[in-house]
């Protein structure tokens, strides 16, 4: 398949030649303007005297010295590399040293940023210059050597390992180091899959989360999609053409990922639009014939395969590997705790060490709170009984005193004066032979045992 996939390569690079052949007139006309961005961009070149910059120093790796080597290991740093003069290209290493590994920069993340006008270069990538400079000779005494279907000119590097690059080029450029103690989108990418982690159970439920689903997915694999449904149509082996039709579906699909901003101008703009009106109308024509998932197993699946790409997201979104590993596996874990169990953890650490400040009344507090909230039960009792919704009628039909409620209604105690004395006289009665009722369990015992016998 790889082997299918270069010549594919090579056979497109050469259709586009061809194809390109009328425009002649166009590519001189954007030759001159890439030599007028060139020049524009030598103009706003640091200056040669900046501190920052970086001159190339004699490099030894296992007893071998290195030329044109540039060692880049604080941000802003830079190397300027001048045009070759005889015209063949020329390939310079730059290395970043790492850091120590550190919690506080879960998020750093460094890269290195090539400012060359041109695509006429190629870049090698290794832990040492050793291995860039093998990589290099390789390519040239290669007898078929493939590169990727895209090219980049900033370079994600890892904080925490030691990297080194190799640009063969014969045109000048500017290439610095960029770093950042807490990326934001690795940030992002962090607190997403998080939430997609805890969000699962719900979100696989959710309709509208699935036809949004549904849609991103047509819209992006719409090319892997079809040759799905093409080789179950005609039900071929993926050994056969269909794994040529795989190989050209993901090729064209990484190449128009990562050329996506040179899509996004003008000249292609409607066609953008248009594909997306078109993929998206079909997928959602195919998630609504289909319909939402309702097998309990096909919702588990999902939500199991949501988390997993959540804890994938968790662990990539950081360069130190170790901590987000924990992290994750910290996350599953306590997932995999029971509910009810942290539940009673929870409830046991609140009850021992946030335990509720309680004020105790005294007896006088009592007996005034009582007698406020009583006061103001009775007054919102009043004021409901005088509004109509309060049904007066009905009300009165149910009372044995129509007339004490009607003069409580209009302002009236709301105890009679029998009903204080009484009250007043039992609370006395009962002070007083509170002290000769009380007895000890063997007194009313033997109280009781004297009853028997008289």
């Amino acid at each position: 398949l790889i082997l299918l996939d270069s010549l594919l390569q090579e056979a497109m690079l050469i259709f586009i030649i061809l194809v390109s052949l009328p425009f002649q007139h166009a590519a001189v006309s954007s030759d001159k303007s890439s030599s007028i961005s060139r020049t524009k961009n030598e103009n706003q070149e640091p200056k040669a005297d900046s501190p920052l910059k970086v001159s190339s120093t004699p490099w030894v790796e296992d007893g071998v010295t290195h030329h044109d080597v540039f060692n880049l290991d604080l941000k802003g740093k830079f190397a300027n590399i001048p045009a070759r003069t005889d015209g063949y290209d020329h390939l310079s290493t730059f290395c970043y040293p790492s850091v120590p590994l550190s919690i506080s920069l879960f998020w750093s993340s460094a890269s290195l940023k090539m400012d060359l006008p041109s695509q006429n270069y190629h870049v090698y990538l290794g832990p040492n210059v050793t291995s860039v400079v093998c990589l290099a000779q390789s390519s040239e005494s290669a007898w078929f050597y493939s590169q990727l279907p895209w090219r980049s000119k900033e370079f994600k590097l890892s904080p925490f390992e030691d990297t080194c690059i190799g640009v063969q080029t014969s045109e000048g450029y500017t290439i610095t180091l960029q770093w950042k103690h807490v990326n934001y989108m690795m940030v992002a990418v962090t607190m997403t899959g998080l939430a997609i982690f805890w969000m699962a159970p719900t979100l696989c439920r959710n309709t509208f989360f699935h036809y949004t689903t549904g849609i991103s997915l047509g819209l992006l694999m719409s090319i892997v999609l079809l040759t799905y449904l093409a080789q179950r149509r005609f039900k071929q082996s993926l050994f056969s053409w269909v794994g040529m039709a795989y190989s050209l579906s993901v090729y064209l699909l990484t190449r128009t990922w990562f050329n996506i901003k040179e899509y996004m101008t003008e000249q292609y703009f409607p066609l953008v639009v248009g594909y997306v009106l078109v993929a998206g109308i079909i997928s959602f024509a195919v998630v609504y014939r289909m319909g939402p998932p309702s097998n309990p197993r096909t919702i588990n699946l999902i939500q199991w395969s949501m988390q997993f790409v959540s804890l994938v997201m968790v662990v990539m979104s950081s360069y130190h590997q170790p901590a987000s590993l924990l992290l994750s596996l910290t996350i599953l874990l306590w997932s995999a705790i029971p509910a009810s169990l942290k539940s009673g953890v929870n409830t046991q650490i609140r009850k021992r060490f946030f335990k509720p400040q309680v004020k105790l009344l005294s007896e006088d507090e009592y007996n005034t709170q009582a007698h406020e909230e009583t006061k103001k039960a009775l007054e919102q009792l009043k004021s409901f009984c005088r509004s109509p919704d309060s049904k007066p009628w009905q009300t009165v039909t149910r009372l044995r005193s129509p007339g004490r409620f009607a003069e409580f209604i209009e302002g009236s105690p709301h105890l009679t004066e029998a009903e204080v004395m009484e009250y007043s006289h039992w609370d006395y009665n009962t002070d007083d032979e509170d002290g000769d009722d009380i007895y000890t369990d063997d007194e009313e015992a033997d109280a009781a045992s004297d009853d028997n016998r008289d």
